[in-house]
Order: structure tokens, then sequence, then C-alpha cells
């Protein structure tokens, strides 16, 4: 009888052992399940917020119009080019106004010891449309003047166009000028930059 009673304690212990693991292995399958229904779920949300700020952005991006200079250590390089129709300006009165745009990235690196002057915060901009537009200083990031060793500039310059037509510019031309040394140096080696873009 003694016997009997352990044989079936210990069958008991061990089903009861049995039931509470396949609890606990149904119970962390229905977590991962619902771990995956959240990041699927959440997935789809970034997913619409990022389309919804797709089309809310007045931009249209020109990834690969990319260009990339190296003078004598001071590297200039342009990564991308964007145009609209409904950029964010001022009209002479000073009154916020939309207005057509197109703006270029740029990235100046001074990989030597000494100094640069470069301006491209003052470039001009030729376009395919017959523009001929200066910089726009008060739009544009300050990444122009002297650069000194090591240092690293990265900004948009921003054109803002006389006819429109942004979303039909095919192609861009930039040009800007520079030189070795500081800006109070006398002898110096002076640079014209000028690049032309296809964007279409």
């Amino acid at each position: 009888m003694k016997k009997l009673l352990v044989v079936g304690l210990s069958a008991f212990l061990l089903a009861a052992c049995g039931n509470e693991v396949d609890d606990v292995a149904q119970t962390e399958d229905e977590k991962a399940k619902a771990k995956t229904e959240e990041t699927t779920a959440s997935e789809e949300t970034s997913k619409k917020e990022a389309d919804k700020a797709k089309e809310n952005d007045i931009w249209t991006y020109y990834e690969d119009a990319k260009w990339n200079d190296d003078f004598k250590g001071l590297k200039t390089e342009i990564q991308k080019v964007v145009v609209s129709d409904k950029a964010p300006g001022m009209d002479d009165n000073g009154e916020e106004i939309t207005t057509s745009a197109v703006g270029v990235q740029f990235k100046i690196e001074n990989t030597t010891d000494g100094k640069f002057v470069t301006y491209p915060d003052q470039a001009t901009l030729v376009t395919s449309t017959g523009e001929q537009v200066e910089a726009d200083m008060i739009y544009s990031e300050d990444i122009g003047g002297e650069i000194d060793k090591g240092v690293i500039k990265e900004g948009d310059v921003i054109f803002y166009l006389k006819r429109g037509n942004a979303d039909k510019i095919e192609w861009v031309k930039l040009s800007w000028t520079g030189n070795t040394g500081g800006e109070t140096d006398s002898d110096v080696e002076y640079k014209d930059w000028e690049t032309e873009l296809k964007l279409k």
C-alpha cells in the first residue's frame, strides 16, 4: 500500500510538473505571438507616418546629384540637390510667401594644418530653365568664409528662383570662389569652382 501510494504520488507530481511546463511553454508562445503582433503594428504605424511625412514634404530630392573636389586638402562635397515650388520665403515687404527654390547640401572639410577661404554660400546658380541667381545668404546656412585646420562644415545653400518652375529643372550649374590661406593672408592661391549637376 505504501509502495502504491509513493508511485501514485510520484505520478501526480510528474503530471503536475508536466502541466506546469506546458503552461509555461504556452505562455511563452503567447508572449512571442503578442510581441510579433505588436512589432508588426508598430512597423505599420511607422510606415504610415513616414508615408504621410513624405506626402507633406515640399521638396523633391535628387540624391544622385553629387560632386566632390580636393583643392590642396580642402575637400568639398555636394551631397544632394533639392527643388521645390512651395518653399517658404519672404517678399520685398517682409511677408511670408511660398515660392520656387533650389537647395544644395554641402560638406566642406579642411584636412590640412593650414587655412582656406571658400564661399559656397555666396555661389551663383544657373538652371536649365534659364535662371541665374545668387545664393540667399539669409536662408542659407553659414558654411563659407575662413576654414581653419581640421574644421568640417555642413549645411544647405538656398537659391530662390525668379520665374519658378523648379520642378522642370533638368540640370543646375554652380560656381563660387576661394583660396588657400586665411582671409588676411596675401600670398595665396585662388580657386574658382564650377560644377554642373544633372537632376533628370
